[in-house]
């Protein structure tokens, strides 16, 4: 009877062959490294290790779990985001606010009712009523303005929720290319770790038949241990970008969706001297900035004109002294003396005057992140161009040079440790010029609102 935990473990190896290849297929070094039978050789212990680890690391991973392209996480996010929706809802208050300054008044009519009894000792009684109607009315253009300050409000919050958008785009895009980078750092690792141990296993089997000394032999076995190291941790890396794109997608992918795409990004056609103005033209968040603006300088005419005595009319009637009705109208003016909106006009030329500098700040920082954004484009565009022409493919040439000659017995173990070491680097390093690439495009579009 198999378990299920077992279960599990067999539909993983079938599911994901490559996470288990370093201990389900035992790592024989090449036929010029072997110098006894493969069945005296020890199956290595550094294998049963990573492969616990790797099996510790996948069985932690929640059960649904989807490979997403880039466009598939983009619109994930947008659908499913808690952070993103939260923000969405900004949009109904204001719409409330909207709402309430399309109201016919703002003030309720008043009603008031009044009646008394009286007895007199001539043998006749009498009851006498009053009922008033009363009415303020807004005379000074208050509804027009109060209706302008609620659209630009509504404007504002609009053109923050879109800033919110940009925002979330951009972080699901440098959290994706990261996770990119990060398994594609681990399959590395995982090439390295593998070498190291057929390098290791053929230093210590001509350390057992004199060819090479301990301290060579030592050397191999840190080797190894150092890439073995760097690949756990190359692993756990990459579990925790998943971990962060699952989160940014709200899930919808699993807790720990795999990316699909490479790092590998077309070039950009922009032209450099129009990216400023494309900014302040296309920012949502510089847009929110100016209908502040506008909106506060509604606010300070709309506060002005409340200052102003807004007359309220109304109309009476009743009876009083046994059958006598009369009837009436009213008009009231409140008297400013006491409170003429001199708090509320301070506070909005301050809040006027805040929105001002924020939108003078925010300015430089667009310009600021638009120049570093293009700078940083063009560097990384060009650390990737000098990479490929001449560090990986130079480095791997060297290498295979290098395999030949040691396979000739022309080249001891440490030199093409060496060389293994260098052939290495550059290729991660290409894969870290490529992920600046990705990441320069992508925050250059930040800067600048979207190309499109």
């Amino acid at each position: 009877m198999v378990s299920e935990r077992e279960a599990k473990f067999h539909m993983l190896v079938a599911n994901y062959p490559e996470m288990f290849e370093i201990s389900l297929s035992p790592i024989i070094p090449p036929a010029h490294f072997e110098t006894e039978p493969v069945s005296r050789r020890r199956k290595p212990l550094h294998a049963t290790a990573i492969a616990v680890l790797a099996l510790w690391s996948i069985f932690a991973t929640p059960a649904f779990a989807r490979q997403v392209s880039l466009e598939e996480a983009v619109a994930f996010a947008i659908a499913n985001n808690p952070d993103y929706a939260a923000a969405s809802r900004e949009l109904l208050y204001v719409h409330g606010e909207l709402q309430r300054a399309n109201y016919i008044s703002q003030y309720n009519p008043e009603a008031f009712a009044g009646g008394d009894y009286r007895h007199s000792s001539e043998q006749w009684d009498s009851e006498d009523w009053r009922v008033d109607l009363s009415q303020q009315l807004e005379i000074f253009g208050q509804p027009t303005l109060r209706r302008q300050s609620a659209g630009y409000a509504v404007g504002r919050a609009a053109a923050d929720f879109a800033n919110q958008k940009r925002l979330l785009i951009a972080a699901v895009k440098l959290t994706y290319y990261a996770a990119v980078r990060a398994r594609l750092d681990a399959n590395l690792f995982k090439e390295l770790a593998a070498l190291d141990g057929k390098l290791n296993d053929a230093a210590q089997a001509r350390l057992k038949v004199g060819e090479i000394g301990q301290i060579d032999a030592n050397l191999a076995r840190v080797r190894f241990g150092q890439s073995s190291r760097a690949l756990l941790d190359a692993l756990d890396r990459y579990q925790i970008e998943r971990l962060s794109l699952g989160r940014l997608l709200g899930g919808a992918a699993g807790a720990k969706p795999e990316p699909a795409g490479g790092l590998q990004v077309e070039p950009l056609v922009v032209h450099a001297e129009k990216l400023l103005a494309m900014a302040r033209e296309n920012r949502p968040d510089y847009r929110a900035a100016k209908l502040e603006i506008a909106r506060l300088e509604t606010d300070a005419k709309l506060n002005r004109r409340l200052a102003l005595p807004n007359p309220t009319v109304g109309a009476f009637m009743g009876r009083e002294v046994v059958a006598e009705r009369f009837y009436g109208v009213t008009l009231g003016v409140p008297l400013p003396l006491f409170n003429r909106r001199q708090a509320e006009a301070t506070q909005i030329d301050a809040r006027l005057l805040q929105a001002r500098d924020h939108l003078r700040a925010l300015d430089l920082d667009i310009a600021r992140e638009v120049a570093a954004g293009w700078s940083r484009y063009q560097t990384a565009l060009a650390v990737t161009e000098v990479d490929r022409k001449d560090m990986v493919a130079p480095a791997r040439e060297s290498f295979d040079l290098l395999d030949a000659a040691f396979v000739a017995g022309k080249l001891d173990l440490l030199s093409l440790s060496v060389a293994e070491r260098q052939a290495f680097e550059a290729r991660i390093a290409d894969v870290s010029a490529w992920f600046n690439l990705a990441a320069a495009e992508v925050t250059l579009d930040l800067a600048v609102g979207g190309f499109q």
